[in-house]
């Protein structure tokens, strides 16, 4: 089962306009052990999680288990899969195609980077 801890605290910065710097010093962490926990290298203690989860109204399950983002709009993961599925409040059709549209953009713009380190890797 994917965690989902280091993608969790990047969106909380990104969605409370906190550096990782000001985001560690909220709960007396340094800013490159954020990095390390954002890159997946390490986690939390479970009592910083509490505090981190304390702070943002969300359940432990939630930050560990789900994409924050993902489920603030209103997607929920289906279970061993890189699938979403549908929105529990349905968006208007616009707003599915340009989801649905950055998505795509998004996993293009992987697979070029992708490349791109292959290609780097090999000089």
């Amino acid at each position: 089962m994917k965690d989902y801890i280091g993608l969790n605290i990047k969106y909380l910065c990104e969605n409370n306009f906190l550096s990782q710097d000001e985001f560690g010093a909220k709960f007396g962490l340094k800013k490159s052990v954020i990095g390390t926990y954002v890159r997946g290298i390490s986690h939390p203690k479970v009592e910083v999680m509490q505090k981190i989860c304390e702070e943002y109204n969300i359940s432990l399950d939630d930050f560990i288990n789900h994409d924050l983002y993902l489920k603030n709009q209103g997607y929920t993961a289906i279970s061993d899969s890189n699938k979403i599925s549908e929105p529990q409040s349905p968006l208007y059709s616009t707003e599915k195609e340009a989801l649905l549209k950055t998505i795509e953009a998004q996993e293009q713009t992987i697979a070029a980077m992708k490349v791109t380190i292959d290609t780097l890797m090999k000089k």
